[in-house]
């Protein structure tokens, strides 16, 4: 990678987990699942622009739309509000060899055992940091979770080998495609939708807003911009800085204590991720259909 993207890589789990933290009270108030609808229908009216038109074939716009988005946030959200947040944020950190593994199965790219180690590497660092379930945790909420993390990866890999439009028009699209379908899941497990909406104070729509324009828009076109340029093993690591940048908000803005174990774990995290940095690249399988904006066979 190069320099300006390493340093690019840094800024989307910085987004994510600043908007976390920024969005917990629209998150709470709204619901997890109705809050996802709105912050995907912000991004897409930001985003998408009618006028240039859809390159992706329609059947895999829904695909993608239901694994990368729909699927995947109704799977991570539901099971999120069964266990407790650091599990949670320990298990979304599937997400990194999901997406790397579905990449693989697709053959966009060959696993880097070195890459893979460092991987593994930042997990642990990441389970050292946030500790070990405890007994009694709700098993359907983790099982939920990693089914979302597989979604997602399925998701990125399928962006990447049959995308055919620009980075902002295709999150536009997907996003309002999205935006049905998590309305739908809210009505079948959420309640009392138009109290919230007429409710709802400033600083909790404020955590919409910026859940939307901040940890989505502006995240996932850097995202997205870096897998125009870089394979997945390269990138993915880089999300699993998203629970130390949140625990770290927690320790500055929320003074909760910083603990021997948070300082251990963050340097296994550190390590595993200049693993993964300095890795040799394996060789390309597929360059033609590896780049999101080419043309698939």
């Amino acid at each position: 990678m190069r320099r300006r993207d390493l340093f690019l890589a840094l800024l989307p789990p910085i987004l994510w987990a600043t908007g976390y933290s920024l969005g917990k009270g629209g998150l709470q108030h709204f619901q997890p699942l109705f809050t996802t609808a709105m912050m995907y229908a912000i991004a897409g009216v930001i985003l998408f622009r009618p006028s240039s038109g859809i390159k992706t074939p329609l059947r895999w716009l829904i695909i993608i739309s239901v694994f990368g988005f729909g699927l995947q946030s109704a799977l991570i959200f539901y099971g999120v509000s069964l266990v407790d947040t650091s599990l949670a944020n320990l298990v979304v950190q599937a997400q990194v060899p999901s997406a790397i593994l579905a990449a693989w199965l697709l053959g966009l790219e060959r696993l880097n055992p070195l890459r893979m180690a460092g991987v593994a590497l930042a997990i642990l660092g990441i389970a050292v940091v946030v500790g070990m379930p405890k007994p009694g945790e709700a098993y359907l909420g983790l099982i939920c979770i990693l089914a979302g993390t597989a979604s997602w990866g399925l998701g990125q890999a399928l962006i990447r080998l049959k995308s055919r439009d620009s980075i902002r028009q295709l999150i536009g699209a997907m996003s309002l495609l999205a935006v049905p379908q998590l309305f739908a899941a809210s009505l079948l497990i959420e309640e009392d939708h138009l109290g919230r909406l007429m409710t709802g104070s400033a600083y909790e729509w404020f955590g919409v807003v910026f859940l939307g324009v901040g940890s989505f828009v502006v995240a996932y076109l850097i995202w997205y911009g870096l897998l125009e340029r870089n394979r997945m093993d390269q990138v993915a690591p880089f999300a699993l800085l998203m629970p130390l940048v949140g625990m770290f908000n927690g320790v500055v803005f929320f003074d909760e204590t910083l603990t021997a174990s948070f300082l251990f774990g963050a340097a296994l995290v550190l390590s595993g991720l200049v693993i993964t940095i300095m890795a040799r690249d394996a060789q390309r399988v597929g360059a033609s259909t590896s780049r999101i904006g080419t043309p698939a066979g």
